[in-house]
């Protein structure tokens, strides 16, 4: 789908198109296209007159992060977050592409990301035709989702750590192993974003316009947050994944423990009624009528006494 973003006085107009719909672009349009297919993308490259070769790349899901600059077109590549199982705070990363000249601006995104919404709520006035200063609206936004999904992250694995302290099961533990992908997959985005901004933040085009030195400010600061908690999250998980697969196992051990005692004092009753079911004659206590009744009062004290003994030692091993 492509959808124009146009500036009227009162704002921005935005208009939706489907992949067979004709439209038509005015000098300073924002043309945004998700789910882009190469046809509609060589259309988009046809009307802006930027470079086709630079803006195909959006339909590569391995593309890094980087800046590309080819006879008067910009391209900026960043990673953005993609909730995959959003339940269970499962995200993955995915590129988002910025293009654009003197004329248009053009961001592409293969998947149905949260940037685009977040910005329009965020952001009070946006001006497609101030070039500058939509990419880094774009950029601190894309900081700032970021960081949402981090709280997110951080709330599900405090609810999976409340789980584990109770579990014998690996479920929990799986699910931490998730977690701590969607980090690795965090840590490196925002690290080859902070490369991109950094090397914005330094080139002439960006340093020029006094006006946006203070969102130049709040968007490398905002960054600079998202990569520090996403390297807290992810020491802090790493540490909890070794001392939760301690504590699975100890707790399987307290199981098998249990079950130990229980084996070893129905033993003692077992023992004695297994020697009574040999087949010998003369037994003792076998021609008395109330012989049955004394062996059993015989396997429920040596039950007691069992089970006395055991829990007197535990006692003492646990002092």
């Amino acid at each position: 789908m492509v959808t124009v973003f146009k500036e009227v006085e009162k704002g921005v107009v935005k208009t939706d198109y489907n992949d067979n719909e004709q439209f038509e672009l005015t000098t300073g349009s924002w043309v945004h296209i998700s789910n882009p297919t190469p046809e509609n993308i060589r259309k988009v490259s046809e009307l802006t007159g930027i470079s086709s070769e630079l803006l195909l790349c959006a339909l590569d899901d391995e593309e890094t992060a980087r800046i590309d600059v080819d006879d008067g077109d910009t391209l900026i590549v960043l990673d953005t977050p993609l909730a995959e199982d959003e339940a269970n705070s499962m995200y993955i990363t995915v590129p988002f592409i910025i293009g654009y000249n003197r004329n248009y601006y053009v961001t592409i995104c293969k998947y149905d990301v949260a940037l685009i919404n977040e910005l329009f709520k965020r952001v009070k006035l946006v001006e497609p035709h101030k070039h500058v200063r939509l990419t880094l609206y774009l950029v601190y936004r894309l900081a700032t989702l970021f960081i949402n999904y981090l709280k997110k992250i951080n709330a599900h694995t405090e609810i999976l750590e409340n789980k584990l302290r109770t579990s014998t099961k690996n479920k929990e533990l799986l699910e931490l192993m998730d977690t701590n992908k969607t980090l690795v997959y965090f840590s490196t985005a925002l690290n080859a974003n902070k490369g991109v901004l950094s090397r914005l933040l330094r080139s002439s085009t960006y340093r020029k316009f006094e006006d946006d030195f203070d969102l130049m400010e709040d968007t490398e600061v905002e960054m600079d947050q998202a990569i520090e908690m996403c390297s807290i999250y992810r020491n802090i998980l790493s540490g909890m994944m070794d001392a939760f697969a301690s504590i699975i196992n100890n707790n399987m051990n307290l199981i098998m423990k249990s079950l130990a005692v229980v084996t070893i004092v129905i033993s003692l009753p077992t023992l004695v009624a297994s020697i009574y079911g040999m087949n010998i004659k003369n037994m003792p206590l076998s021609d008395d009528p109330y012989g049955f009744w004394i062996l059993l009062a015989i396997c429920v004290v040596f039950a007691l006494i069992g089970t006395i003994i055991l829990l007197f030692f535990s006692r003492g091993r646990r002092n």
